[in-house]
């Protein structure tokens, strides 16, 4: 979206930008966990894209899904109006993301659908008296403090796998966190790490038994799951294969935010996807998007590799987090 709204503000004329999008509407992910808890909250959280672009000349937003890499054209799941089944492209930004579990994202890709499951985690999380959230992450973290300030009576756990809540971030992030927790009432498992049952744990209120590598149980009624982050890096691995990390999937990048291959420098990787030390969050993911069309930008004009900018990170571990509203 960054890039995407940069543009609007300043075009370059005969060219356009193309947002590939599968989702009919932005989701504001980052209030998932509060819209799990509190009914009606959904609707407020999914914008449709169709006033994005008020001229076809300067931007697009085409519904659809990419399946496919070319040098010169990206190749999509359906037939669109305009384009057919590809479209073709003279620099690419690669923002795919990454797979995150339900709750942090939803794989719907309708209003209808994101609105149908937070709907059915408000019932299950209703119902439950002894809820368990597993993974002290942001979702985690906000999700247990949602539940506890909505629901006081319900025995909330969150158990998390380190003994310090956001390590990449500092110390007294972690105690104010823990502090404000523990005044609402939460029950915190540290240190313990869950073993997760094949095909992780179902979404319905009922006795379980959470069992951990250290041998503890932790008994309840609900578990959620909130841990593990993947990159969406395969139409990229199969596309560029020299620029995967091949330890984490991650997609290797230039200062510059062009992928680390030098066969192709007309292509950008940013966001949650990138192999880069940024902390994996909106802000960041923006500030990259930025980077990238500028040099898009310099690009279109002539300039050369050795005149492009490189991203200038604030190498600071940011991030916003709302733990209820009290």
């Amino acid at each position: 979206m960054g890039p995407a709204l940069s543009w609007l503000a300043d075009p370059i004329e005969g060219y356009r930008i193309i947002l590939i999008e599968k989702n009919t509407h932005y989701n504001h992910v980052f209030a998932y966990p509060r819209a799990c808890v509190i009914p009606d909250m959904e609707r407020e959280l999914l914008i449709p894209y169709t006033h994005l672009f008020e001229d076809d000349k300067v931007g697009m937003v085409v519904n659809a899904r990419a399946i496919t890499i070319n040098k010169d054209h990206v190749v999509l799941d359906r037939e669109v109006a305009g384009f057919g089944n590809k479209i073709d492209y003279s620099y690419l930004v690669y923002a795919a993301g990454a797979t995150v579990p339900t709750p942090g994202r939803f794989p719907e890709c309708t209003k209808a659908g994101v609105i149908a499951r937070l709907k059915e985690y408000q019932a299950v999380i209703a119902k439950s008296e002894r809820p368990i959230i597993i993974g002290g992450g942001a979702v985690g973290i906000e999700l247990a403090s949602e539940i506890k300030e909505r629901y006081p009576e319900k025995d909330v756990r969150l158990v998390h796998s380190r003994t310090r809540y956001l390590p990449r971030y500092k110390v007294s992030m972690d105690v104010t966190i823990y502090n404000i927790l523990k005044r609402k009432g939460v029950k915190q498992v540290q240190g313990h790490r869950v073993v997760i049952p094949s095909g992780s744990f179902p979404l319905e209120v009922k006795p379980i038994e959470v069992q951990t590598t250290t041998g503890k149980t932790i008994s309840g009624d609900l578990a959620i799951l909130c841990i593990g982050m993947t990159p969406n890096s395969e139409l990229m691995k199969a596309f560029a294969p020299d620029s995967i990390n091949k330890q984490t999937g991650f997609v290797k990048v230039k200062p510059t935010m062009q992928i680390d291959d030098d066969k192709f420098t007309n292509i950008f990787a940013i966001g949650d996807v990138s192999d880069h030390t940024d902390v994996k969050t909106g802000h960041y993911a923006w500030m990259q998007g930025l980077s990238a069309l500028d040099n898009i930008k310099k690009m279109i004009k002539g300039a050369n590799q050795n005149e492009l900018e490189p991203y200038k990170s604030k190498d600071l571990a940011l991030i916003k987090m709302v733990l209820g509203k009290v």
